[in-house]
């Protein structure tokens, strides 16, 4: 595409408006379900609603703005008072919170209503029906485990700070003082992966005799995604750590079905009865799947040979080169789907996106648009919301991204997206004909 086609697409971008039409086209009721939150404050002495935050909190992870002295700076226009007193409805809005006010709100409000907004949010998605076509087996949501640390302090930070000791390169060790959060992932495309759930690895108390850990968040974290989406069936993937038979137990319990790395360190019994099985023909051997056109194993029912009590289909896949050598690189998983000829391969798909999305997913987050591990307060409470907030903005940060035709067409970065959203944000003005247009007459379709 030529440079001045691109420009001309460009222009057709309405950055901030787009954003706001396919936020509202999706979530109709954000701002309600945000105005329903339990507040904080002391309604006496309120000036700005939680819509005047949320919102403003929204932007700021949008237009790229990790540092809160930054959002305060480039937000500081009067477009940017007019449109977010039209996204959060509050007409007595003249001018923009200071991010002081916006911490000491966060401090206080619990993160329970954040999780519940993003409850309704995914449930809101599901129930539109619109993402069914891309379920596992045409029947399964997955739903992948993925932790990753957030800070890192040289002296203790609170009480609920996990610790471990690093050695320096002179012998002498040092206490590292950190904050972990384990993610549950929900997979609506291939394009839009987003937070289903959230635990945070922490300690109760200070004088814990055990450190929390992931596994433990783990059960945590599915316990309540059980309870909060009882009967939506579950497809549970995750690294080798997961591959236990008191995890599989539990997604028994919970009748949801799993995928789980295969490491010979995690399951030796296991991998060693697969590769007998192999060896005496026992596994079905399927070639050129895949687009690397690879070939897969499979067999059903290693438990029994590796006397364990869980369901345990193990599958394999090994890719070509182009001269047509098989690599040395294996990938093997644990399923307790029954697998065969027709689903092998895209059991090997979603096996193999589970790495693509763990990588790619808390690196984008981490190192791309948000920046994540960005102290924005040091308050524990604060720090938890922000997080949130961010996940909360990513939803529809993605789902926009995926709708925008014309960041399609010029295969723009999702830099320069939130680049442009700044800009627009700061220099278009938004009319509240603009947001009845986008209320009751826009269509909306992705993919």
């Amino acid at each position: 595409m030529r440079k001045r086609e691109k420009r001309k697409l460009k222009k057709q971008d309405r950055g901030i408006v787009d954003f706001m039409m396919v936020t509202n086209h999706f979530f109709h009721s954000l701002r309600e379900w945000i105005l329903e939150m339990d507040d904080p404050r002391n309604q006496s002495y309120t000036t700005y609603t939680q819509a005047d935050f949320v919102y403003m909190a929204i932007l700021k992870n949008i237009c790229g703005q990790y540092s809160m002295r930054e959002m305060e700076e480039n937000f500081n226009e009067e477009t940017c008072i007019d449109t977010l007193r039209i996204m959060s409805g509050n007409q007595k809005l003249d001018e923009m919170p200071h991010y002081d006010t916006l911490n000491y709100y966060l401090e206080r409000l619990s993160p329970e209503c954040l999780s519940g907004l993003r409850r309704k949010m995914i449930k809101c998605l599901i129930r539109g029906k619109q993402f069914n076509r891309n379920r596992l087996l045409g029947k399964y949501w997955r739903v992948i485990l993925d932790g990753t640390g957030l800070f890192c302090f040289k002296e203790k930070h609170c009480e609920n700070c996990l610790v471990t000791t690093q050695k320096k390169e002179n012998g002498k060790s040092i206490k590292l003082y950190y904050h972990k959060v384990l993610e549950a992932k929900i997979v609506l495309s291939e394009n839009i992966v987003i937070s289903l759930g959230t635990e945070f690895i922490e300690n109760e108390r200070e004088d814990v005799s055990k450190q929390d850990c992931e596994t433990n968040a783990a059960k945590r974290l599915l316990r309540r995604i059980k309870k909060e989406y009882l009967r939506l069936p579950i497809c549970v993937q995750g690294d080798a750590l997961y591959a236990t038979e008191p995890m599989m137990r539990l997604c028994r319990e919970y009748n949801w079905e799993y995928i789980f790395t295969q490491k010979a360190t995690r399951q030796k019994a296991l991998g060693e009865s697969f590769e007998w099985i192999k060896r005496g023909e026992g596994a079905i051997r399927m070639e050129d799947i895949c687009c690397e056109k690879g070939s897969a194993f499979y067999a059903n029912h290693v438990e029994e040979v590796a006397g364990k009590t869980e369901v345990m289909n193990v599958y394999e896949y090994e890719e070509k080169d182009k001269k047509g050598n098989t690599n040395t690189i294996k990938f093997q998983w644990i399923t307790s789907l029954e697998l065969n000829n027709k689903n092998i391969e895209e059991m090997v798909y979603a096996g193999r996106g589970r790495w693509k999305i763990e990588n790619e997913g808390f690196n984008n987050q981490k190192n791309g648009l948000y920046r994540i591990e960005h102290l924005n307060s040091k308050n524990s409470n604060a720090m938890k919301n922000h997080y949130l907030l961010t996940q909360i903005s990513d939803i529809l940060m993605q789902i926009y991204l995926v709708w925008n035709p014309y960041i399609k067409e010029i295969k723009q970065t999702i830099k320069n997206t939130s680049s442009w959203l700044l800009e627009s944000f700061r220099r278009l003005t938004v009319t509240e004909e603009d947001v009845s247009y986008i209320s009751r007459y826009t269509t909306i379709y992705l993919e």
